[in-house]
């Protein structure tokens, strides 16, 4: 027997939860996609099967529907996309979700993508072992190593390498490419949108690049690359793009991969060696770290946001003799 007491919590209880499953239905039914995300004609097909995933989803899984919907509705409209069928066991599988990243979010910003991953594969796994009693993947998880900057003998071959190719337009992009990178820092995204107006003569002789996009900024050129930037940048009309002008798609984060696979015996690869632009930012970094530049400078050249994006590099630093680095310490004499 329940005590009057016990059975007006137990009421109260069940009411609260009622109220709850309610108020998630109703948003739950009320939800509709952005056209962009999913056109209106292929949500008005895809529809039930999103709701009801989003159901299983809330009712097995952490997130709650303003999270969890969005990415769901990618996900079956991707899956519908292929001709695959529209079931919770093909949609949820692990094999789908990870293609789903891999291809059908490409459109997406670098951060977009990564929380769209991280709340669909949890999703998943939540409604794999719910619904079908499946568990996840063991995930085995490797510390991520940066890349290794170039060593001066490369950077020397690579330079020469740059200068020495069949084309003008060939001579122009290499040179480019090597110069913003391991000069100023530029990565590819922050490369692409540079035009001719951008690369400026400053004072003393030194080339100013003014960044645009994302991380927008105004960078100095290392004094060793900066008469080259320059030198080419005298070619180019002020509204080209300075890398690869006859390239459409701005966006695309294969522009310069692509141009180096263009011409696989004649650039990018020599006796066996491959220019990497990622590898250019590095060497750049890395350079100025071991020349004692104060780290606002470098964070604010960089388009970095904090210390912890530097401290990937240290690995890469020069070690200071310890006479030295007593010196350093010590400091100067008042």
């Amino acid at each position: 027997m329940i005590d009057t007491d016990t059975s007006g919590r137990l009421t109260g209880h069940l009411s609260w939860a009622l109220r709850l499953e309610v108020a998630v239905s109703n948003r739950l039914l009320a939800y509709a996609p952005k056209a962009e995300t999913v056109p209106p004609a292929q949500w008005h097909r895809i529809a039930p099967v999103v709701r009801s995933l989003g159901f299983m989803a809330i009712a097995a899984g952490p997130y709650g529907p303003d999270v969890v919907m969005t990415p769901l509705a990618r996900l079956v409209a991707w899956v519908e996309a292929q001709g695959l069928p529209l079931e919770p066991s093909v949609i949820l599988d692990q094999s789908t979700v990870e293609r789903f990243i891999l291809v059908g979010c490409r459109d997406m910003a670098a951060n977009s993508r990564r929380t769209c991953s991280s709340q669909l594969r949890r999703a998943s796994e939540a409604l794999l072992l719910d619904q079908l009693g499946q568990h996840p993947p063991i995930r085995l998880k490797a510390t991520a190593a940066p890349v290794a900057p170039y060593p001066p003998a490369e950077i020397a071959y690579w330079l020469i390498w740059a200068q020495s190719l069949p084309t003008p337009a060939q001579r122009r992009n290499a040179c480019l490419l090597f110069c913003l990178g391991v000069g100023c820092g530029l990565a590819v995204e922050d490369l692409v949108y540079v035009r001719g107006r951008d690369i400026l003569a400053g004072p003393t002789g030194r080339a100013l690049v003014k960044v645009h996009g994302r991380r927008p900024r105004t960078v100095v050129c290392r004094y060793a690359y900066e008469e080259l930037l320059l030198a080419e940048a005298a070619r180019i009309p002020a509204e080209s793009y300075a890398f690869r002008p006859d390239w459409q798609d701005r966006t695309s984060k294969h522009i310069a991969s692509d141009w180096l696979a263009k011409y696989p015996r004649i650039i990018g690869r020599c006796d066996g060696a491959v220019l990497q632009t990622q590898r250019l930012r590095t060497t750049w970094l890395v350079d100025l770290l071991n020349a004692g530049i104060p780290l606002k400078v470098i964070l604010k050249a960089s388009g970095l946001g904090t210390l912890h994006s530097l401290s990937r590099y240290l690995v890469f630093l020069h070690d200071v003799p310890e006479a030295e680095a007593s010196d350093l310490l010590r400091g100067a004499a008042a």
